[in-house]
């Protein structure tokens, strides 16, 4: 009998290139995704696709039926502020999502994020055993109760349990913050870089890379109980990286903001530690800034150990795939509307 795997958010950015993984390994490959969304042609009706909401944990359990390992991805990514809405979703969807596949006596992956690691990411490298830091924003409160969430469904019910915290994931696909969101806000707005961009790393990993390190999480057995952060960790800095999708974007390399400018902008927009969202949303995000305005040092020397990942793809033939796809987007766009 073949293995079983569901994936939360197959069809999505990381989603579709964990599924992509898990076919081309022989598994049988389930989809657990929001209600209308398509199963991808690429993957010629080979999935099975089950739709429903992570809240409905009747319908995650359904879904779940006969398979012994989860691939939990699905989260909102990108939303400042809905501090109740973001912590129902993430943190008490994984509840569900944990408990269904621990009564299949199966395995659960939750990909988590270094957003859990907080404002630590200001002033350290980060490492596994850091644990959670200050949250700067909805999404890290609810990434760090997620964990503690998938924690606590390991230790009651004995379902093994892989936590992975990736970077930030760069690509295109599925709308992806990195990747397809970037390009198009750029092209819209010429964006802008902050504080030290040029010296602060970015803190990537391509997508196709964290998806190898899913698929070692998933089928490693030394990976139960473990927590790895994901990074490619090829030191390209927040200028590097912003002025090469602006470059996709048709547009120059954005100016620099003071650090210490953005700071104060934020601060009096919203305030993460009282759980107050930000009252203009247009403005820059504490969530954000505390990316993008810092160097983002992950340490990600366990999984190289533990499960031998190292990224598959480098930086520069990641930009080039990046810019194929991009170029091919447009020409399609463009045939589109003649």
């Amino acid at each position: 009998m073949a293995n079983r795997v569901v994936v939360t958010g197959g069809p999505g950015f990381i989603g579709r290139r964990a599924v992509r993984r898990f076919l081309d390994a022989g598994w049988e490959v389930t989809s657990f995704s929001l209600p209308g969304e398509a199963a991808l042609p690429e993957w010629g009706g080979a999935v099975r696709m089950t739709h429903g909401d992570l809240s409905d944990a009747a319908a995650v359990r359904s879904a779940f039926s006969g398979c012994d390992l989860l691939i939990h991805l699905a989260a909102p990514v990108g939303v400042a502020g809905r501090y109740q809405w973001q912590w129902d979703v993430i943190a008490e969807g994984t509840r569900n999502a944990c408990e269904a596949i621990a009564a299949n006596n199966g395995r659960a992956v939750v990909a988590s994020s270094i957003a859990v690691y907080g404002t630590l990411i200001q002033h350290q490298v980060c490492r596994e055993s850091d644990g959670h830091g200050p949250w700067a924003g909805a999404y890290g409160r609810a990434k760090q109760g997620q964990e503690l969430a998938a924690l606590a469904v390991s230790e009651r019910s004995g379902m093994p349990l892989t936590l992975v915290r990736p970077a930030n994931v760069y690509g295109l696909g599925g709308a992806s913050a990195w990747g397809d969101r970037l390009i198009e806000a750029l092209a819209a707005t010429g964006g802008a870089v902050f504080g030290a961009a040029e010296a602060n790393d970015a803190g990537l990993v391509y997508v196709e890379n964290l998806a190898d390190g899913l698929f070692l999480a998933g089928t490693c057995p030394q990976a139960i109980g473990r927590t790895y952060n994901i990074c490619d960790e090829n030191g390209v800095s927040w200028r590097q990286f912003t002025d090469d999708m602006a470059a996709l974007a048709g547009r120059a390399p954005p100016p620099a903001i003071p650090l210490d400018t953005a700071l104060a902008i934020v601060a009096a927009n919203e305030d993460p530690a009282k759980l107050v969202e930000p009252r203009d949303p247009a403005l820059p995000s504490m969530e954000g800034l505390n990316l993008v305005g810092f160097s983002n040092r992950i340490d990600a020397s366990a999984i190289r150990a533990e499960l031998g990942w190292v990224p598959r793809i480098g930086y520069a033939a990641a930009m080039a795939e990046i810019a194929r796809q991009w170029a091919a987007r447009q020409s399609t766009n463009t045939c589109a509307t003649d």
